[in-house]
């Protein structure tokens, strides 16, 4: 897996990351294209004046990354960050856990139900590294299309994955929360530990065309899980020093409404896979606690193919999901591991944060 630093503010990390490789960018922009788009949609253009207004320096690196990758009009370029990715394919999982010797970690998987998306998903994912972003650098898992990072280290030792999510239950668009394509990158950007993670999710929420699920991990041993369905937001705290995020509602008073408001998602092969990811921690749940390194992780995580394993493969899980990217992070040393598909314990990429 390719590694990059994009050095610099915003506009020169920006320019940096749009010279990479600006004809896959400009590749992925025509796909999104063949698609109907309206850009005078109130939604768009009021997220985009919101993002201005409340982060102007993200917007001067998309702006930067655009001019770069040869794209005239910003408003293509935001459509690149903002674009919907199906609901329905996505089945991602985020595990946040005390390890007795190497303290706090996290597993996190990109995982598809769809065969077709493999090459998207592997070929798409690079590490970056923006060291120089304020108040806070970060390493993470970014796309070739994109500025922002969908799993982060930061300076900090902060940890941050997310888990997808399903449909909304809210039909509301609200322009004024950030996109939920951004929450993760900004997380890492802005905060410092769980206590920021918990303010900033309180006051800016988010908003797109599904919810989302998450896990953040502090060095302190901190963790949080959230669940955030644009205007509604639950967080949950860890148990036994752990806490679990896949790809349903886990907290009553978001798991109420969407189940009447969606009922024949809650009996599909979609939610059956994410529960059975949460019954599989609590089936091993002694042996997690027990755990005191990463390489104890990784390798319970490769080698028990239980029913509902956090990595994920057709032959232990409901609904023919395989996970595509393994990540294990590790925040005292802020370093990342990722397995790529087809995924084998001894073959990796590793990434520390100022390296």
């Amino acid at each position: 897996m390719k590694k990059y630093i994009f050095a610099g503010g915003p506009a020169e990390a920006g320019r940096a990351q749009g010279a990479l490789d600006p004809e896959y960018a400009r590749r992925e922009l025509e796909k999104r294209l063949k698609q109907s788009q309206d850009f005078e949609d109130s939604y768009f253009r009021e997220n985009m004046a919101f993002m201005r207004r409340e982060f102007p320096e993200l917007v001067t690196q998309m702006e930067a990354y655009g001019e770069a990758a040869g794209i005239e009009d910003f408003d293509h370029t935001y459509l690149l960050h903002v674009y919907f990715t199906a609901a329905d394919l996505d089945g991602c999982s985020a595990l946040g856990i005390m390890l007795e010797d190497d303290g706090p970690a996290m597993l996190r998987t990109y995982d598809t139900s769809s065969i077709g998306r493999v090459e998207d998903f592997v070929k798409d994912k690079i590490l970056i590294g923006l060291p120089d972003g304020r108040p806070h650098g970060l390493i993470g898992i970014g796309e070739r299309f994109g500025v922002t990072v969908g799993t982060a280290i930061n300076d900090a030792g902060l940890l941050v994955g997310c888990a997808s999510g399903h449909r909304k239950f809210n039909p509301g668009a609200n322009p004024e929360h950030v996109n939920l394509y951004f929450t993760t990158h900004l997380l890492a950007q802005y905060c410092s530990d769980c206590g920021d993670v918990r303010h900033f999710l309180r006051q800016y929420r988010i908003s797109g065309i599904k919810g989302l699920t998450g896990v953040a991990v502090d060095a302190s041993g901190d963790m949080v899980g959230f669940e955030l369905e644009s205007a509604n937001i639950a967080l949950r705290e860890p148990e036994n020093g752990m806490v679990l995020e896949t790809n349903h509602w886990q907290d009553p008073d978001l798991q109420r409404p969407s189940r009447k408001a969606d009922p024949d998602w809650w009996a599909s092969a979609s939610f059956y896979n994410s529960q059975n990811r949460v019954q599989y921690l609590a089936c091993h749940r002694d042996v997690f606690e027990e755990m005191r390194t990463v390489s104890e992780l990784t390798d319970f995580s490769f080698d028990v193919h239980a029913p509902g394993r956090i990595l994920q493969s057709p032959e232990t899980n409901i609904g023919g999901w395989f996970t595509t990217h393994g990540i294990f992070m590790t925040s005292r040393d802020r370093k990342l591991r990722v397995h790529r598909y087809p995924l084998e314990k001894e073959r990796s990429t590793e990434m520390a944060y100022g390296e």
